[in-house]
């Protein structure tokens, strides 16, 4: 069985989401679990439960590449800000791929405990990855532990960054949407966002709006500075299990157990 993506307009996705999809990509075995667009929104990477890294041409749909060495589900991956890499997450391990070659350039090891999502920073200097109530975050390209941020959720899902790189955006176990400043290592704001685990976040680039999926089958979209909800669709039969945000800001991709992205 494929299990598929596709993509909608962002300035019209709720109407995109009754029409169809613009794009539909068929190719992983088992579900999806998490999507993002390189920084030039040239290729699209998809990941999840059959192991497999893979790396999608927009413009046409076509399957670039496939990265396979994961032993375990694959449930976060992000580019770098240049688009030379990808890093994938594991349960407790990182692989950085390099774009669009999908070489191995560095395995990183995790944590004891699991790990659901992985973020590189703005400038890419570092690499952050969530988990059972923790963030934490690696130099790059070395793999040096940097920093260990702490807050009382359930679990880390998904995370984003945001100003710069100084705040982040977490999605949660318990059902929140937490914003952290991360010099600080605090938390600036908790949003009861979702009726179920948030599995999803990410930010336009304009750093004015947070977009969760939420397992209870719905996206919103958040403004960041109060915290206020704009909009929300039911959007995914069973769950929405990965958003993402195309890089000029236009196109927001979601992917959930319905075995559907749109």
């Amino acid at each position: 069985m494929n299990f598929i993506l596709s993509l909608l307009l962002f300035s019209s996705w709720v109407s995109a989401a009754e029409s169809g999809p613009l794009r539909t990509f068929a190719g992983h075995s088992a579900a999806v679990e998490t999507i993002g667009f390189s920084q030039d929104g040239q290729y699209l990477a998809s990941s999840g439960l059959d192991t497999n890294v893979i790396l999608w041409v927009v413009k046409t749909g076509k399957l670039k590449k496939i990265m396979v060495g994961h032993t375990e589900s694959v449930w976060g991956l992000d580019f770098s800000p240049d688009g030379d890499y990808l890093a994938s997450l594991g349960n407790k391990a990182m692989e950085v791929w390099k774009v669009p070659g999908g070489k191995n350039f560095k395995s990183i090891p995790g944590q004891s405990y699991s790990m659901y999502t992985v973020k590189f920073s703005p400038d890419g200097d570092y690499l952050a990855a969530g988990g059972y109530g923790t963030v934490d975050i690696w130099t790059f390209p070395d793999g040096d532990r940097y920093r260990t941020l702490k807050a009382p959720v359930e679990g880390v899902n998904s995370l984003a960054f945001y100003s710069g790189g100084n705040r982040m955006v977490s999605g949660n176990g318990d059902g929140s949407v937490v914003l952290w400043h991360v010099d600080e290592s605090r938390v600036l704001r908790t949003i009861k966002a979702h009726q179920g685990a948030v599995r999803a976040v990410a930010v336009t680039p304009d750093s004015a709006y947070a977009v969760s999926g939420g397992l209870d089958g719905d996206v919103k979209v958040w403004r960041l500075s109060d915290g206020v909800m704009v909009s929300s669709v039911t959007a995914h039969e069973g769950g929405v299990r990965a958003v993402a945000v195309s890089p000029n800001g236009k196109y927001i991709a979601s992917g959930g157990m319905d075995n559907l992205a749109r």
